[in-house]
């Protein structure tokens, strides 16, 4: 039987810790779709109870530490008993208010809780691995358990070899569904050359079937032999946000600008990534980026700068990783001035919902500006249009041109109410 050991535990490990970002207690497993859950961490029938934060620190180290699913329940039930998350009990729907006999912790949901994120952990870790590596190894092989417990679709994948790329995977990346125990493997062209004969070059044909969400009344197509909720890839969901969001960089000001206002912009992904990418750059770890975009010029701000003559080399807003540090200290130091720490972490979602820009003309800057909840000052965060910094290429060291943010704090809306100083591109303080 195949295991889960060859990916080394640091991958899981941090894809894990990811989704422990945004802890979103759910009454019901269809309250969070398919994706959502590469971003997100969350138990079914766990609104109303303080327990998401246990559960998942107890995956957490059970994954850094090799720890198996009885030491994880053993552990935990004592915890979840003290909190009333234990056996069958009458509990609200807080989308309905209707009051129901639901079954909360069990031996069992904890069995069902510690492998299927284990292995949404696995297969997330494997896929930045995939995405790293495969310059040199370019496909990825399906590999079922042909124990004769496998589902027939799953199985009719065994040894089914196709590109890194190709969009086969973004439905069938296991696993596909509840208590799949099936994994992907790399292959470099020499693999491919050498197992030939036993490797399958074309996806069985996909057939589908209609299921209705009953939370939200949706009714999507779903592959058979996926369960519902599973048809997507769960490493490459997360994955793609930062590298959609690498584009901006290159595309064009007004591309980019259309890029972030599309309903399909995935600015919470953004931010899941970039919160961890954050708390990296915060705490000294090697980072394989040291630019995190975090955004794009929006239409009208472009407009805006034309008005002052300014013209941007590129739409998108980055964040430089020496940055970081200078945030925090500031942070630290400003003592009530200071922006909160997780409208920094989530800074994509913070500028992305921003209630004006405005551009100063003393100390020539866009400044994004916001509300922050319980002060009546706001929080603003400055960027710097075409700000020059050094960045190494194939062709050694060159000078380019980003939108930089370079400080936030707090600011009395009187302060920025001076036109003398600041023009209002968008929106109004």
């Amino acid at each position: 039987m195949a295991t889960l050991t060859p990916l080394p535990p640091a991958e899981a490990i941090a894809a894990l810790g990811a989704r422990g970002a945004r802890l979103d207690p759910t009454f019901s497993w269809q309250d969070a779709w398919q994706d959502e859950h590469a971003r997100m961490f969350t138990v079914a029938k766990s609104a109303g109870f303080d327990i998401l934060t246990d559960i998942h620190d107890g995956l957490v180290q059970a994954l850094a530490e090799g720890r198996t699913i009885r030491d994880f329940a053993r552990d935990l039930t004592p915890v979840l008993q003290a909190k009333g998350w234990w056996g069958r009990k009458e509990v609200a729907d807080p989308a309905t208010g209707e009051v129901r006999q639901v079954q909360l912790g069990s031996t069992r949901r904890l069995r069902t809780i510690f492998d299927t994120n284990l292995r949404v952990s696995y297969a997330s870790g494997h896929w930045a691995q995939f995405e790293r590596t495969k310059a040199s190894r370019p496909f990825l092989r399906y590999v079922a358990i042909l124990d004769g417990r496998a589902r027939p679709a799953h199985a009719a994948r065994h040894n089914l070899c196709l590109p890194v790329d190709d969009p086969t995977w973004d439905a069938w990346a296991p696993p596909c569904g509840w208590g799949c125990r099936c994994t992907l493997q790399s292959l470099s062209q020499r693999d491919v050359e050498r197992m030939r004969g036993e490797l399958k070059f074309t996806p069985p044909p996909d057939t589908f079937r209609s299921f209705t969400n009953r939370r939200t009344g949706e009714v999507v197509r779903v592959p058979d032999g996926i369960d519902p909720g599973w048809a997507y890839n769960p490493g490459k969901a997360g994955w793609q946000a930062s590298v959609l969001a690498d584009k901006l960089i290159a595309a064009p000001p007004r591309l980019a600008a259309a890029a972030v206002v599309d309903p399909h912009w995935p600015a919470k992904a953004l931010a899941d990534e970039f919160s961890e990418w954050f708390d990296k750059a915060a705490a000294g770890e090697p980072l394989e980026r040291t630019v995190f975009p975090v955004g794009a010029l929006d239409q009208t701000t472009l407009d805006g700068l034309s008005h002052h003559g300014i013209v941007p080399e590129s739409g998108a807003l980055v964040l430089r990783m020496q940055q970081v540090n200078h945030l925090i200290r500031d942070a630290k130091q400003a003592r009530g001035q200071a922006v909160p720490p997780d409208l920094l972490r989530r800074m994509p979602e913070t500028l992305g919902q921003a209630k004006a820009v405005l551009y100063d003309r003393i100390n020539p800057a866009l400044v994004y500006v916001f509300d922050i909840e319980g002060d009546p000052r706001l929080g603003k965060i400055v960027v710097r249009v075409n700000y020059s910094s050094k960045a190494r290429t194939d062709e050694g060291r060159v000078t380019v041109q980003m939108n930089s943010v370079q400080s936030a704090g707090l600011v009395a809306t009187k302060t920025l109410q001076d036109g003398a100083r600041y023009d209002v591109l968008r929106g109004e303080v």
